[in-house]
């Protein structure tokens, strides 16, 4: 398990430093992009491998903190991956890939002081899911900032320097809500499937997660029928993502924060 951490960490550091070095030159190399490709399909499996062997230790799911963050890291991994596929000269790996890869040195490091484990199998449906929104939504915060400083560049007429390196800001803002539309979709299965086979949602320590969860769902609800009645975008729609994601973060990994490291277990 320590092998692997280590490995997928070398591994996004590579493909870090190599996608840094392409956003930075003028010229990209079809070369260079194929080295990139592997090394980071090659960090996904040892990540993978790491997450296997965690659930495998802990005799199930493991609900701590850096291991769930682990899993939710890992999707954002893929996704980068593949959308890096079609946008080689704005990877959005060269963000991402250093994420992920401090949420497995934090895990390696940072071992959770809880060791709990999923009880009921049928609630994997309902995490997964809800780690999957969090992880578009990650995205989709971190695509909005770049989008700020975007238009704010053109604002003050700064045309050139990174601005060339990225798509058209039409594009960004097209992704940007595909992104969000994806994870809306998954948060909200993932609330139906909490319904079904959660017993009991505002319990003692679900309350203020169930809570939170559900003032993101809306303003993400409100930030979509937004765009549709009204065409919402631009520094309306930065505010609304950034708004719905603060309160998705405070709502499973805030509280897992404050559950796993700040009131200790007795």
């Amino acid at each position: 398990m320590a092998l692997a951490n280590a490995l997928a960490i070398l591994l996004y550091l590579s493909c870090s430093v190599i996608l840094i070095r392409i956003f930075v030159q003028r010229d990209v190399d079809s070369k260079t992009s194929l080295p990139v490709g592997l090394l980071t399909l090659l960090a996904l499996i040892f990540h993978a491998s790491d997450i296997f062997f965690t659930m495998r230790n802990a005799g199930g799911w493991d609900l701590g903190l850096f291991s769930s963050l682990s899993i939710a890291s890992w999707l954002m991994a893929l996704i980068a991956f593949l959308l890096g596929a079609k946008l080689p000269k704005a990877h959005p790996g060269i963000i991402i890939y250093p994420l992920v890869m401090i949420s497995l040195v934090l895990k390696s490091n940072l071992p959770s002081t809880q060791t709990a484990t999923l009880l009921n199998p049928a609630l994997e449906w309902h995490i997964l899911l809800s780690l999957a929104a969090y992880s578009l939504f990650t995205l989709a915060a971190i695509q909005s900032i770049i989008l700020s400083i975007q238009e704010q560049q053109l604002r003050h007429h700064h045309s050139g320097g990174i601005l060339r390196k990225l798509p058209p800001v039409q594009t960004m803002e097209h992704s940007l809500f595909q992104l969000i539309k994806a994870g809306f979709i998954l948060l909200t299965i993932g609330f139906i499937t909490g319904i079904i086979f959660v017993e009991d949602l505002f319990a003692q320590h679900l309350i203020h997660k169930t809570v939170l969860s559900i003032t993101a769902w809306i303003v993400f609800a409100t930030l979509l029928w937004g765009r549709w009645k009204y065409g919402w975008r631009g520094n309306t729609a930065v505010k609304w993502t950034i708004m719905g994601f603060i309160f998705l973060v405070l709502a499973y990994f805030g509280s897992k924060l404050v559950l796993e490291f700040i009131i200790k277990p007795v």
